[in-house]
């Protein structure tokens, strides 16, 4: 069965919770309005987590321009200002992820990530807060002080490249590494400050409707016009100039910015003629003709990438592509089985449409076929098309072959999140629920705010209670149950459900101390009560 579409795994209606009403929408204007506090924030305390090591060989250029970043010396931060930070970024993240709808595949993610993850290691120490990826066609991207990076799958499907995609990326990480949400004077900052506000108003508002977060962006950027679009246009200049630099490091070609920019210029000029809203990102990011000129004159000085990686790139984009195609649902029978005929990534994303459609026959012989690919081609492929024939298996619910066809994968890419998800479902509903929170715990701790971590192990606890024989241990596994459902309410902002799943756990091991379990119920009493401090912490922060 499919993460993203079937209601025994871990179901959409946790995962998403959009606004669904305009009486929610007009809260989501608030919300984004409350922002103007934000001054305060700054690149914010990183989680531990590293990025995978890169498969490429060499990706590392010196060329053209050494990367011109801000003294942190000169900037030095004191420790209640980063930890101000730090609560800024998880008060941004729980807010979005509350009131947006989500692409939550896990391979899409762990792709997506490894570019944005790559691309941040050549401006920053700290790792990003967190990715979002929203499930929207428009094009955007953003990034909220406190280093929360997101960007629409609309971006993802207007790009012509991997390298393209990067470059939206590499701008946003720019924005962050250059400190453009604190620096400036106080009017202009107060302007910008107001302009994250109808950022976040407007990724709130389009769960409900896209002209109406169109109409809340523009009439934020209208209140801010005359103040802020000086200070704007330096802004997109520098992150411009350094996101390329950022590119360049990481072995991306710089000269898809300007690529890049010139289809959202397009595509700006073609809704203005048709009367409709600008591209998100084009309100969010002003482009000019001077400026787009500019990074078309810049990116010239940049060398060609080597076509090896040139080809190495398209080929995973040809992928990643056509799997948000599919699993966003954008995508027709037809238009796949078109594709297929040129290119790789939409025969698999028909393999992935067949399983859907219980066409398992046709399903299976793409999957013979993809897996007699030359090893380069399905070395591309890999672990994607493990996981698409595991997934296949699993809507006939044959979990256990599903769970050794995922293994085998997971043992050449231990540090994978997408792998260690589908496996964890796959031995959960396996009967092997204890195997499946043994690797789903490291995913909490290296990204407390991992809803689908949260919700996995969930799942694994509510199997171990059923399963067991053992009446302490059901009782642990209920209580941790309700203890990791608490964690997922909390990072979408829902603050009360949390606290109601916390106090069940509680007064659960309360009783436990009375019996003779009581030494297993004294840890679990100390980590729920700290939980329940975090909550409301939490909830209280106000930017």
């Amino acid at each position: 069965m499919y993460y993203s579409h079937r209601p025994s795994l871990i179901k959409k209606s946790l995962l998403e919770k959009p606004v669904k009403t305009l009486a929610e929408g007009a809260f989501a204007l608030k919300l984004g309005m409350s922002a103007t506090l934000l001054a305060l924030a700054t690149t914010a305390n990183s989680i531990s987590t590293q990025a995978a090591p890169f498969a490429y060989d060499s990706w590392q250029s010196t060329n053209v321009d050494e990367l011109d970043l801000p003294s942190l010396r000169g900037q030095g931060l004191s420790f209640a200002e980063q930890y101000q930070n730090k609560l800024l970024g998880e008060w941004s993240l729980r807010n979005i992820n509350g009131r947006t709808k989500m692409e939550h595949d896990p391979w899409i993610h762990e792709t997506v990530k490894d570019i944005t993850w790559r691309l941040n290691a050549q401006a920053r120490q700290q790792a990003p807060l967190g990715l979002v990826i929203i499930d929207n066609p428009s094009i955007n991207a953003f990034a909220a002080p406190g280093g929360v990076i997101g960007l629409n799958t609309g971006t993802i499907l207007a790009a012509s490249s991997m390298d393209e995609l990067a470059s939206v990326i590499a701008h946003e990480v720019a924005h962050i590494s250059q400190n453009h949400y604190e620096s400036g004077a106080d009017e202009r900052k107060k302007a910008l400050l107001m302009q994250i506000g109808g950022m976040l108003a407007a990724i709130a508002a389009s769960a409900v409707d896209g002209d109406a977060a169109a109409a809340v962006m523009m009439g934020s950027q209208t209140a801010t016009m005359n103040s802020s679009m000086a200070f704007s246009r330096n802004n997109e200049r520098e992150a411009d100039r350094v996101g390329m630099q950022i590119m360049n490091q990481a072995g991306y070609d710089p000269r898809a910015m300007p690529r890049f920019f010139a289809t959202m210029n397009q595509q700006s000029q073609l809704n203005q003629t048709a009367n409709q809203f600008l591209p998100s990102f084009v309100r969010s990011h002003p482009l000019s003709n001077e400026r787009l000129s500019e990074s078309q004159s810049r990116a010239q000085r940049y060398d060609l990438l080597p076509l090896s990686k040139q080809q190495r790139h398209q080929a995973l984009f040809d992928v990643l592509y056509w799997r948000v195609q599919s699993t966003g649902k954008h995508v027709s029978e037809t238009a796949l089985t078109t594709a297929a005929k040129n290119s790789v990534g939409a025969k698999l994303a028909l393999m992935y449409w067949y399983g859907e459609q219980q066409r398992f026959k046709e399903a299976n012989e793409l999957y013979t076929e993809l897996s007699a690919l030359p090893a380069p081609q399905r070395q591309v492929l890999e672990p994607l098309l493990s996981i698409t024939q595991s997934q296949i298996l699993t809507e006939q619910n044959k979990w256990q072959q599903a769970a050794e066809l995922l293994e085998s994968q997971q043992r050449l890419y231990p540090e994978r999140r997408d792998l260690r998800l589908y496996l964890a479902e796959a031995l959960t509903n396996s009967n092997q629920p204890t195997k499946a929170q043994a690797l789903l715990k490291p995913l909490t701790e290296q990204q407390p705010s991992d809803r689908y971590a949260w919700q996995s192990l969930q799942l694994a606890n509510e199997k171990i209670a059923k399963t067991t024989d053992s009446a302490p241990l059901a009782k642990i596994a209920t209580i941790n149950a309700l203890r990791y459902r608490s964690h997922d309410q909390l990072w979408s902002g829902r603050y009360d459900r949390a606290l109601t799943s916390l106090t069940q756990a509680k007064q659960l091991t309360e009783q436990m101390q009375k019996t003779a379990q009581a030494s297993s119920a004294r840890p679990l009493l100390a980590n729920i009560n700290a939980e329940i401090k975090a909550v409301k912490t939490a909830k209280d922060f106000k930017p």
